[in-house]
């Protein structure tokens, strides 16, 4: 792999850099904008337009001050550019002036949100876990073609309710089912849902659905997750592994309270070719400084 920074006649390579400075796990992130990029690879031509050129398998790719490159040097797979987090917030700010909602704060939630539109591109088939009161489900639908192909699982009654008004409201016709996603017996206290076959003091049921059930109600083939469901991954996963299987893309927060239950997922979804696309620092917990993930498949070919 070769990272080239300049003009076609005049470039620096800036490959080490990248490296030992841009690469998170086996993510290298390049920023948009010159003024950044200078920050990092120096400035070959001062008062001109840069670009970048990105060498791999023998093909070169060229891309242009507008966007963000994100390159998986564990898989070698083509760099995968995105446009500038100011382009991010325009979309995600236009998207919000057609939304109303009752409940909640559009501005709340905001990294789930933008790693939405970072990453939807109108055509998937979306399974999102823990709606809430439907922030990021209004945005998703809001983007998708198709709002039909969007279900969303919120298993607390009062917020689910919260959700449905919140859609009606916005005249948006999405697919929510009011259950936990768990082939296990759950009992819930306020955020706090956790698996067990008795009840215990403050806490009550939680009605739940198993993926087969899921799928065979809804009929939708699932080609992207959407989770912020306060750590219930680690289950889903371990009980219902064929959640995956035709799963491409996965943006999460990894809300875990346990390091070990993030550490099973992610080794569960490197062995089912999956990589980290992309990473950011936030939330709470041990895993604060990945808190949010997305995650992508490598590419058959």
């Amino acid at each position: 792999m070769l990272i080239q920074y300049g003009t076609t006649e005049n470039l620096i390579d800036v490959t080490d850099i990248c490296l030992t400075r841009l690469k998170i796990n086996d993510n290298i992130t390049i920023p948009a904008g010159d003024a950044n990029r200078a920050r990092y690879f120096t400035d070959p031509v001062k008062g001109t337009l840069k670009k970048v050129f990105i060498t791999i398998n023998e093909k070169t790719h060229e891309y242009n001050d507008k966007v963000v490159i994100r390159i998986n040097v564990k898989h070698n797979t083509p760099p995968f550019a995105t446009t500038s987090e100011d382009s991010i917030n325009t979309k995600l700010k236009k998207i919000h002036t057609k939304l109303n909602i009752k409940y909640g704060n559009l501005k709340q939630e905001l990294p789930e949100q933008k790693m939405v539109v970072r990453y939807l591109t109108g055509n998937e088939k979306v399974l999102e876990i823990g709606a809430n009161i439907g922030r990021n489900s209004l945005v998703i639908a809001s983007i998708l073609k198709n709002p039909n192909h969007l279900l969303t699982l919120e298993c607390d009654d009062k917020i689910a309710a919260q959700l449905t008004e919140n859609m009606k409201r916005n005249r948006l016709h999405f697919h929510i089912e009011k259950a936990a996603l768990s082939e296990r017996k759950l009992i819930q206290k306020g955020w706090n849902t956790i698996p067990s076959d008795v009840i215990r003091p403050g806490y009550k049921w939680t009605k739940t659905i198993n993926f087969a059930q899921l799928q065979g109600k809804y009929n939708i083939q699932f080609d992207t997750l959407v989770l912020d469901c306060e750590g219930a991954f680690y289950y889903i996963l371990k009980d219902m592994p064929e959640i995956i299987n035709n799963v491409n893309l996965i943006i999460m927060e990894n809300d875990y309270r346990d390091i070990s239950h993030y550490q099973y997922v992610k080794e569960t979804l490197t062995n089912s070719n999956f990589y980290v696309d992309y990473v950011e620092e936030g939330g709470w917990g041990v895993c604060k400084k990945i808190f949010f993930e997305v995650w992508k498949r490598v590419p058959t070919l």
